[in-house]
């Protein structure tokens, strides 16, 4: 049982929940970084800490009818996707118990803001750290078995001996190329390409079966794109929504790849690294596709490409996993430049077109099917925008419009609602 007070606390805290939740999540990603290892799984983990929240809140403000702690759906889907990755358990656990302290510390020190009596503040203590206790017990049973059939049944997978090997081979555990080729049934002494492919967050009644026939059918497509024979890939899954690819082939055509890949109806997305060759080239293509993944995700959903390369990405490869760090070094570049609007894209877009062009006012013309005079004064109200001279860090610029060009709002700032 509750008392008023814990209810009357509980009451007030949920109306924001998701402040509380946010301040969980960074902290236990601080301490819990594989838990948070990518924008997918951050996702996961994020709606797993707020309907946790949410619903330890409405029972302990007597909103609620359930009687016995029950786990949210997302909760058991993100206890499923850590088992594929082969995060540890305990990893897991000791995110809840981390949870559950941070949330009682809260909790206890709201309670102790009201205006009652001391003997008050330690029933409802009391009462607080009972019910959260048994709600984390619960809860804890119900994702520990998700967990356990999930990673129960993913190493029966048909993948998961193969995915091994891979990773022995990424990992530098497997150096020597015969043992590769055999193991692995793939010449990686050929020129190849790493390609990563993935689905989204689809709470929907999609099975991991059909997820992965979407993303070999994908594959397929990708290795005719690139120009090699059907079915000579190598192909591990890592988990129910990704896909890793070897692709035999000695040159990427993004554009065409894209071309060839964006007519899907499934919204599935590739990632490619360079061509490359040999163990070490095995494990670099890869690690370029993943970059290029990275950037992808950390893209707006609404600018997404269908497919990125890493040939596409230039010296943004390198930062990959510091995109706070970009936004801000692009808006500092692009001043005005950096505004998220139809006209200021319009003139980033010709900007990018004059300076690829070598400063050619004709090239950018026929370019973008405008008279040069008018690219003319479009550059003139670009650096009006800008706030100086486009040769002013002319290499800084062309590489903040790479990142507008495949980051979109993610690194741009919103529009002066007064101008």
């Amino acid at each position: 049982m509750t008392t008023d007070t814990l209810a009357r606390v509980a009451s007030s805290v949920l109306v924001d929940a998701e402040v509380l939740a946010r301040t969980l999540v960074d902290a236990i990603a601080t301490e819990l970084p594989e838990l948070a290892a990518d924008a997918r799984v951050r996702e996961l983990f994020e709606c797993t800490v707020l309907d946790n929240v949410v619903s330890a809140l409405r029972v302990i403000s007597g909103r609620s009818e359930d009687v016995e702690p029950v786990a949210p759906p997302v909760a058991l889907e993100f206890a499923r996707r850590l088992a594929q990755r082969g995060v540890p358990l305990t990893l897991m656990l000791r995110a809840y118990r981390l949870g559950q302290a941070m949330f009682q510390q809260h909790m206890i020190a709201r309670i102790a803001e009201e205006d009652v009596s001391v003997g008050e503040v330690a029933s409802g203590s009391m009462a607080l750290s009972s019910f959260v206790f048994m709600f984390i017990d619960g809860v804890s049973e119900q994702v520990v078995s998700a967990y356990q059939l999930e990673w129960d049944d993913w190493l029966r997978h048909r993948n998961a001996s193969r995915l091994a090997k891979v990773r022995a081979v990424l990992n530098g555990r497997l150096t020597e190329r015969a043992d590769v080729d055999r193991t692995l049934g793939f010449a990686v002494a050929a020129s190849h390409v790493g390609a990563v492919l993935w689905c989204g967050n689809d709470m929907d009644d999609t099975g991991d079966a059909d997820r992965f026939a979407q993303l070999e059918r994908h594959a397929a497509t990708l290795e005719s794109a690139l120009g090699a024979s059907p079915r000579s890939s190598l192909l591990v899954s890592p988990d129910a929504l990704t896909l890793w690819a070897w692709i035999p082939a000695a040159t990427v055509d993004a554009d065409g790849v894209g071309k060839a890949m964006g007519g899907a109806v499934e919204e599935i997305h590739a990632a490619l690294g360079q061509p490359a060759a040999g163990l070490d080239g095995f494990r670099a293509t890869h690690r370029q596709a993943l970059q290029a993944q990275a950037l992808a995700l950390a893209a707006d959903p609404a600018h997404r490409m269908p497919v990125i390369a890493a040939s596409q990405l230039g010296p943004l490869a390198l930062v990959a996993s510091e995109i706070a760090g970009v936004r801000a070094w692009v808006q500092d570049v692009l001043g005005g430049l950096a505004v998220d609007d139809e006209n200021t894209a319009r003139l980033r877009e010709t900007v990018w077109s004059y300076l690829s062009s070598g400063s050619s006012l004709n090239t950018a013309a026929g370019e973008l099917h405008l008279h040069k005079n008018s690219i003319q004064y479009r550059i003139r109200k670009a650096e009006d925008a800008r706030g100086r001279s486009l040769s002013e860090g002319r290499i800084d610029v062309e590489v903040a419009l790479l990142a507008c060009r495949i980051l979109g709002a993610t690194v741009l700032r919103s529009p002066d609602p007064g101008r």
